[in-house]
């Protein structure tokens, strides 16, 4: 299964347990306080958290992964060829494309019929006429001034049958033709205030990304559920955002307001509107505007901060696993494997001298060894014997000899250095062809079990505790020599 696929089939299936945990999230705020702004942000965040688990867990599967570093001797390239089929494998990458393909089908549709209700909008806005009422225009203008945003214009419109607030770029107020000719210009100043609170929290930009959301999980209810407490409690912050300061008397006609536009409620398009989305959800506003409570405590506050953080937290936590998961679902590419070659212990090479007197050197026999690694090459230098033999003959003879012998000893010396890990054993043969025989054993103490067979050869050895053994051969004879 391609990466891709899986860890967008596993963040789609988290988006059911992350929805609970912010239904449970959003509920235990809505206990803990009665203010609305609290409680918006919880249930915005609680619907936040799948998609941002679909995001996490698609970007943490292509982050790169730190390699892993394996020394080896040698290395072999040999490629690995991806698992064979099996049922159960091509069950679950069917069922992750079927996953996969209706999300992307409910985006596709949920895009489309936004985008035509924006168009249908766009065309009312259009036709609709200027607000024509100075004393409301001023009102909304300094309610404006309060709230630190520009004045939006304000357009009246028979196609509409709740006020709204159409547009992000150019924001314009639309209101009711039918609410404008029963209402007066003070409860249309309330009504006008809640649509301008939408404006300075900046409510239409987020509109598309949350449709997407919806459309993207429309086979996820829990989502769904979020949705709709989330567009309630912001509907409820602006309520008490146009309702701030207000009289009982200003509050009861606000909530008139909000029933008779409950009744005719027919919303053309994804905006801002007035009532809402969720008529379910009217009751608890109507019960916010008409018995107001006061602000969170600072307790409160903190303690659904620290819950909000936590289930962040897990939600991260859960994106970082599925991500792992997916990494194994992917089939393996093909990769350098590095292998160490066990090679047999070979014979060192040969190294021709000229004739010298039969000497055979052999060590004691070692025992069996296992397999180690390769003996390393083994260094050998050849040069001639400059230095006079430092024995002199103990019976020379009564007359010294008048020609000395003028060319020294062409045996040479022969030096040999053998690097091993982590043992050896060493037989030597001095003939006319001196070869040296190298097999894996413990490290011994070869100086010791060395047996010199012939005396007339001087042979030395030293070795070095599990890294090298120098072996030296020497000719006895010497061009001082007398015949």
């Amino acid at each position: 299964m391609h990466p891709l696929l899986a860890s967008t089939a596993l963040g789609l299936i988290a988006a059911w347990p992350v929805g609970v945990l912010g239904l449970g999230l959003g509920r235990l705020v809505e206990r803990l306080t009665d203010d609305p702004r609290p409680r918006a942000a919880a249930w915005s965040l609680a619907y936040v958290l799948p998609g941002a688990a679909l995001a996490a867990t698609v970007a943490l599967t292509f982050a790169p992964q730190a390699p892993a570093l394996v020394a080896a001797p040698a290395a072999v390239e040999a490629p690995i060829a991806p698992p064979a089929w099996t049922p159960e494998s091509e069950l679950t990458t069917n069922l992750a494309w079927s996953l996969a393909g209706l999300s992307v089908a409910g985006l596709l549709v949920r895009g489309l019929r936004w985008n035509r209700g924006r168009r249908r909008l766009a065309a009312i806005r259009k036709s609709a006429e200027p607000c024509q009422d100075a004393a409301l225009l001023e009102a909304i203008r300094r309610r404006a001034a309060l709230l630190d945003v520009t004045p939006p214009p304000v357009r009246i419109s028979d196609q509409i049958s709740e006020p709204l607030l159409a547009g992000a770029r150019r924001p314009v107020i639309l209101l009711p033709k039918a609410l404008v000719e029963t209402t007066d210009a003070a409860r249309l100043e309330l009504v006008c205030g809640h649509e301008l609170a939408h404006l300075k929290r900046g409510d239409n930009w987020r509109i598309p990304a949350e449709e997407a959301l919806a459309g993207l999980f429309w086979l996820t209810p829990p989502v769904a559920a979020l949705r709709g407490r989330m567009l309630a409690a912001r509907e409820a912050v602006c309520d008490a955002a146009a309702l701030a300061d207000a009289a009982p008397e200003a509050r009861r006609d606000y909530a008139r307001v909000l029933v008779e536009a409950l009744r005719m409620n027919a919303l053309p398009a994804a905006q801002s509107a007035f009532t809402g989305r969720e008529r379910s959800l009217a009751r608890m506003r109507l019960s916010a505007i008409l018995q107001p409570t006061g602000g969170a405590s600072a307790s409160r506050v903190g303690l659904a901060i620290v819950l909000g953080g936590a289930l962040t937290v897990a939600t991260g936590a859960g994106s970082l696993a599925l991500a792992d998961q997916a990494r194994r679902l992917a089939p393996p590419a093909p990769v350098a494997l590095v292998a160490e070659a066990a090679l047999p212990a070979e014979a060192a090479p040969a190294i021709e001298v000229p004739e010298a007197p039969p000497m055979a050197t052999q060590a004691a026999p070692a025992a069996p060894a296992a397999e180690a690694a390769p003996v390393a090459p083994m260094d050998v230098a050849v040069a001639p014997d400059p230095r006079p033999d430092p024995r002199p003959n103990p019976q020379p003879g009564p007359q010294p000899n008048p020609q000395p012998n003028p060319q020294p000893n062409p045996q040479p010396r022969v030096e040999a250095k053998v690097a091993v890990e982590p043992s050896l054993s060493v037989q030597t043969q001095v003939q006319p062809t001196i070869r040296l025989i190298l097999t894996e054993d413990k490290a011994q103490d070869l100086g010791r079990q060395i047996k010199i067979i012939n005396p007339d050869v001087s042979t030395r050895t030293s070795t070095q505790s599990k890294a090298s053994v120098s072996v030296n051969v020497r000719s006895a004879e010497s061009p001082w020599d007398r015949r």
